[in-house]
């Protein structure tokens, strides 16, 4: 255990709350004590900070006393593995007493800032495994590079929860007391602070905490792609939250593009693509469609979305729903995959604003933004034979059958499933339904409002047969009727 915190372990009994609070005052000189209103007491950074050598000594020492032996419980549960349990000890034994050891695990501390029992089971012998309980008394060890010394940390599985309360006042100390550009890997330490957080407390505090310390980080530093990268960070985190914090994303943003219009760091298009992503989604709850058009035609245009789809789901994922995307079908979720998403809202907004128009220039422009079938006969070069509207039928039982059945060799069957089911709101293909009708729907609408009506005729068969909703069927309807009287 480090020095400083079997001190403060001791003088609070493991407690939490203002026992530590006091603990830290009690145990820091009193002449430099720093209280914030937000934060608590500061723990001095003398106390956490370590030079490199005592940092990887401590890690060792612990990671050995904790996991360096494979007793029985361990024995069983690797015995599935590759790995030679006769010879395991005496492995360990070498690792942690060996130069390569240490360095492996210096290497692998920088880089990943966190050790497992797992991790040092793939360093030391190179295989991959999975163990869900904390092993030998020791939940896991975080290590981080402060200025030129290192942070260390340790989760006991005793009293987790006081260790990680720590953990967090640590967090708020380092980053209050040290230029952020002195940090190496920041983000992570901040999303480490997150996740601690929402363990700790709900996650609506969790993400007003984590506003309030970048907000305070933010006045203090400069400048810097490392901070650009935590105010980003703290976009998602009010996006992903709710509706409290959700209320705030247009402001939020806003601030952002301020912020970071110009200079050395501006807002790449990748980032401006993710923030874009963001105001749609949000316009779409608020109803506001100028706003989904302006920010939804920024996405597709120069093929935004696709330029930067790998870069957008490694670093965002969690923010856009990406299952692959289905060009080719009509009848789909498509909530599920983020560029059809930014289609189906964007379609509703230009009907809402009654520039079908623009929503035929999608359907022409965009393969993604109906299906494969519209987009072949909207793009045909000669007279169509009738081949191309029978595709678009085609499409629809196609999209049916793999919905219900996952294959094609029951095919009357899964229709007959779908017909019978599609509108009961306990059936798993009510969502798919529902939202696919609402869409085809306002397909419809710009169809017949444009004059495509060998295309709206069609189309509107195939609804009628296969998905109709009545709601969305008399919507429709109506729109016709009050289009012809214009």
């Amino acid at each position: 255990m480090l020095d400083w915190d079997e001190k403060i372990y001791k003088e609070t009994a493991g407690k939490i709350g203002e026992p530590i609070e006091l603990a830290i005052r009690n145990l820091s000189d009193q002449d430099n004590i720093q209280n914030t209103s937000q934060f608590g007491t500061l723990i001095p950074l003398s106390s956490i900070l370590l030079t490199k050598e005592k940092a990887l000594n401590i890690v060792s020492n612990i990671a050995k006393k904790y996991w360096g032996n494979i007793d029985l419980f361990l024995f069983e549960k690797l015995q599935d593995t590759s790995i030679d349990l006769n010879n395991a000890n005496e492995r360990l034994t070498h690792f942690f007493s060996s130069r390569q050891g240490k360095k492996a695990l210096l290497q692998y501390l920088t880089i990943h800032n966190v050790l497992r029992f797992d991790h040092l089971i793939n360093l030391v012998f190179g295989k991959e495994i999975e163990i869900t309980n904390h092993v030998g008394g020791l939940n896991c060890i975080y290590f981080y590079k402060v200025e030129k010394k290192f942070f260390i940390h340790i989760i006991y599985n005793q009293k987790e929860t006081f260790w990680k309360t720590l953990f967090v006042k640590k967090i708020y100390s380092i980053f209050l007391q040290t230029p952020m550009l002195s940090i190496n890997d920041s983000l992570d330490l901040i999303r480490q602070l997150q996740a601690h957080l929402e363990q700790l407390h709900t996650s609506n505090k969790s993400i007003s905490v984590i506003n309030q310390l970048i907000n305070v980080i933010a006045f203090n530093n400069p400048r810097s792609f490392q901070l650009k990268e935590l105010q980003l960070f703290n976009v998602i985190n009010h996006y992903k939250g709710g509706k409290r914090h959700r209320q705030k994303i247009s402001r939020i943003i806003e601030d952002m593009y301020n912020n970071w219009v110009e200079g050395t760091w501006a807002l790449s298009e990748k980032e401006q693509t993710i923030l874009k992503f963001m105001l749609v989604i949000d316009a779409y709850k608020q109803e506001d469609f100028e706003s989904i058009i302006a920010h939804g035609e920024y996405l597709i245009q120069n093929d935004r979305l696709n330029n930067h789809a790998i870069e957008l789901i490694l670093e965002y994922g969690e923010v856009l729903p990406n299952i692959k995307p289905e060009p080719i079908a009509l009848i789909k979720r498509y909530n599920k995959n983020y560029i059809e998403k930014i289609f189906y809202i964007l379609i509703e907004a230009y009907i809402q604003k009654h520039q079908y128009e623009h929503v035929i220039r999608l359907l022409k422009e965009y393969e993604i933004a109906s299906c494969t079938a519209i987009y072949n006969y909207l793009n045909q070069d000669v007279i169509d034979d009738g081949n191309s509207l029978h595709h678009i039928e085609a499409t629809v039982q196609r999209d049916i059958i793999f919905i219900v059945d996952h294959t094609p060799q029951h095919i009357m069957h899964s229709v007959e499933v779908w017909l019978n089911h599609y509108q009961d709101e306990d059936s798993p293909y009510y969502e798919i339904a529902i939202m696919s009708s609402k869409h085809i729907c306002n397909i419809l609408k710009a169809l017949f409002a444009t004059e495509h009506f060998e295309l709206f005729d069609k189309l509107m068969e195939v609804y009628a047969k296969y998905i109709k909703v009545d709601a969305h069927f008399h919507q429709l309807r109506d729109f016709a009727a009050d289009y012809v009287k214009i």
